[in-house]
Formats: C-alpha cells, structure tokens, sequence
C-alpha cells in the first residue's frame, strides 16, 4: 500500500474544514436552514476529520524515525563510526559503475534516479546488497514497506518529483486546462453562461433590472491506472536505469491517457467516461474547412483564418493552436513555407512553432493522417483553460507485484490517481467558446 505525505494529508484537513466553513456560511447569507443534503455532507466531512488526524499523527512519527535515524548515521559519519564504503546520506555520491553519462529525463539529477534505484532494489527484487545500501543511509525506514508480494512499496520523494514532472511535461491537457484541486470525489464549479445586460434608460425612467446568470460544471473523479514490467534480473550497476526506466514508463502512460480522455473522449469506459472536445464541443464551434480540403495537405490559409474568427474574444485569453505534428507539417509548415522568402539560413533553422501569431502545441492523441481524411477534426484552436477544467482528487500512487508475470521472470509496477475531465464550455454561442475546432470538409 501507499501512504500520503503529511502536507497531502493536512491540505485535505483544511479543505474539508473549508467546504464545512463554505456550507454554513451560505446558509446562513440566504438566511435559511440548511438542506438535508448538506446536513450530510457536513457529516460526512465531520466524520472523517478524526481519520485524518490519525493518519496525519501517524506520518509525522513515521518522519520522526526517519529525521532521528538519519541524523544518527550523520553524526555517526562525522564521528568515523560508520564504514569506509558508507557514506551519510547527505553525501551521497554516484559510484562510477552506475553512471550512465548521459542527461536524464525523468530525474534532476544522477543522485535522485540513484536513491530511487538502490530503493527498488532493496524492496522489489530483494537485493540484498542494495538492502545494505539503504540500510546504511537511512532509507529503509522510509519505505514503510510490508509484504511486496501483496503489493507493498512507497515510491521515494524524488521518484514521486519525477512522476508528476515527467506527466505534466508530457501531457497537453494537464499543463493548458483549468487545474482544479479536488477535496471530494465530485465537485462542481461555477460557470458564468450569460453577463447582466446594460440599458440606455431615459432621463428619469427605471432601469431595467437583469441578473448575471451562472451554472455549474461537475467535477467526478475517475481512477486512472497503468501497469508496467521490468525484468527481476537487473542489478545494482542498472541502478540508475531501472529508476529512469521505471519513472518515465508509469508517468508518460498515464499523461497520454489523460490527453487521450481529454481530445478524444466519447463517455465511454474506454476513456473513462469522460467526454472530450471531439464529442463536446457545439457545432457552431467547429469550422468544416472549403469544399476539397479533406486532408491536412490540401488545407488552405482562409481555413484556418476562419478558425481562428469562430473563438470568442478574451481579454488575457492564451490562445494556442493544438495539433498532431505530422498535421503541422503538411498543414501550417507547408502554408508557410509556400509563403517564400525564404533563404538557406531560414530553411535550415525550420520553421518558428507558431501560426498566425500564435503558439502551435503538439498533441499526438489527435488524428496524424497527412492524407484524404474527410470529415475529421485535425486541429483546435483556443485557450483551454476558459474552457475546460482537471481535476485532481490523488496523485499518483504505485503497487508492486513479483507474481503476475511469475512465468517470464518479471515484476509488475502498478501507478493509479484518481482525476477528471470536463469540457464545460462547449462553444454553442460566442460567449461561451473559448475553444474551436478545424474540421476537414466532408468531399
């Protein structure tokens, strides 16, 4: 099993103080009694602040341990105590036999993939060398391990950095939507679908009264989860690959599912039952390009001008185009190379990721047929943070099993979170359509 981090733990005490707070206090504004749903909601959340508390009583003494051991195996350095082959944690060096010369892309730093290898290890393939290792830095306690064959590992702090990194530099949605941290399994959010309106009133006449009106978007959490293999019969000079492996795997995965759900979702299972701006978005808000463009490479420029005409007008609004890039470059590479003007220099250098003065972003969950492929939405343009909104309810947690793969010598790395999708404002008028799409045309 897993266990939260402190802070995790008491921004979720705080948060359900908070919604409490949030409940009475509404009450109390519209000076009403408070409803049967929210008398057990405000339950629900009283009931479970003391659970919390333990576990937060619990984590902080399991932190104690750790701080007061590896504080014992510094002084214990400091004063010669400890072996010539073991360093303090706070000195710990990469041998040269676990160096892999080369820059990494799940970890800061050589030193953190190497703490998280010798920790797989240690508790994933029993290596007893690595068992030391931690042992003798202060690791061990860390892991609050239990049986492994049942699914026991903590991923360390660094391993933890890495995977959220590694996800949110991969996946589109999570960096450009709405980020939404979530303290229940459903939430909703406000959402204004229409402004007051102004009047010209006559000199002493009323004015016109008119209300700002609002609605609401859900918010429920879905859990997403991948598996991931790695052969039992690696060892400690592998260190720092096994931990680069093991990260970039679960984190790229489950990036790509959420772009995946967020771009193509059609509410079924198999996007978790979220909808995505392929099946939500209004009519009004896809542009069908000229009668013969069906396909990326017969686009033409008044196309995707009239994309960008159908986006509502925000002021501060981030607008980007989001495209797969082998659509980028038989689409806006090939428009602006046709451009001319061109030197030697600027066809070396390649063109600027940006069209029509705005950024272009890759998304390669979308559609990548170059060719005839009528019908098709191959690019949306807009600001998906007006649009559409993520939820996080957890974060990544990992489960660990040395039997599922029994017969070809392997161990399973499980990775869950739990999340949600919605694209709330889906375009069916120009205040609410912060976001287009540009459809190929149909013949």
């Amino acid at each position: 099993m897993s266990f939260p981090k402190v802070a995790d733990l008491r921004q979720e005490l705080a948060e359900s103080v908070a919604r409490m707070k949030a409940v009475v206090d509404m009450a109390k504004e519209e000076e009403r009694d408070l409803s049967d749903d929210e008398v057990a909601e405000i339950d629900r959340l009283e009931n479970s602040i003391p659970s919390i508390e333990a576990k937060i009583e619990r984590m902080e003494k399991i932190d104690a341990r750790t701080k007061a051991l590896l504080d014992e195996k510094v002084s214990q350095a400091k004063a010669g105590d400890l072996p010539n082959d073991v360093e303090p944690s706070a000195a710990i060096k990469v041998p040269a036999r676990a160096q892999v010369h080369r820059k990494l892309k799940a970890y800061d730093s050589e030193k953190d993939a190497y703490i998280s290898g010798q920790l797989l290890l240690a508790n994933l393939f029993g290596n007893r060398r690595s068992q030391e290792w931690c042992d003798n830095h202060g690791f061990q306690n860390a892991m609050v391990t239990n049986d492994n064959a049942a699914g026991g590992f903590v991923t360390t702090d660094e391993m933890q950095r890495a995977l959220v990194r590694l996800r949110e530099e991969r996946g589109v949605f999570t960096q450009y939507a709405n980020n939404v941290p979530m303290g229940a399994d459903t939430i909703t959010i406000p959402r204004v679908l229409s402004d007051v309106t102004a009047y010209w009133p006559g000199e002493g006449a009323e004015i016109t009264a008119s209300d700002l009106s609002l609605g609401e978007a859900e918010l429920a959490t879905k859990k997403l989860a991948c598996l991931t293999k790695i052969s039992s019969e690696l060892d400690e000079d592998a260190v720092v690959d096994i931990a680069e492996m093991v990260t970039t795997s679960m984190a790229y995965a489950m990036a790509d599912e959420v772009d995946d759900a967020a771009f193509n979702g059609d509410g079924t299972s198999n996007y978790g039952g979220f909808v995505g701006l392929k099946n939500a978005l209004n009519a009004n808000a896809i542009n069908d390009a000229a009668s013969g463009n069906t396909g990326a490479s017969t686009l033409d420029l008044t196309d995707f001008e009239a994309t960008v005409g159908k986006v509502g007008q925000y002021p501060g609004a981030d607008y980007r185009w989001y495209v797969h890039s082998a659509v980028y470059w038989a689409s806006m590479a090939r428009l602006m190379d046709a451009g001319g003007g061109n030197r030697v220099q600027d066809l070396g250098a390649g063109p600027v990721l940006q069209f029509l003065g705005y950024p272009v972003v890759f998304t390669q969950v979308m559609p990548s047929a170059t060719g005839a492929s009528a019908s098709t939405i191959l690019c949306y343009f807009g600001d998906l943070r007006l649009g559409a909104s993520y939820g996080t309810r957890r974060s990544m947690r990992t489960q660990v099993s040395v039997d599922r793969y029994f017969e070809t010598d392997m161990i399973g790395i499980k990775a869950t979170e739990r999340i949600a999708v919605n694209i709330h404002e889906r375009g069916d008028n120009i205040r609410n359509r912060p976001i287009v799409a540009l459809k190929t045309a149909s013949s």
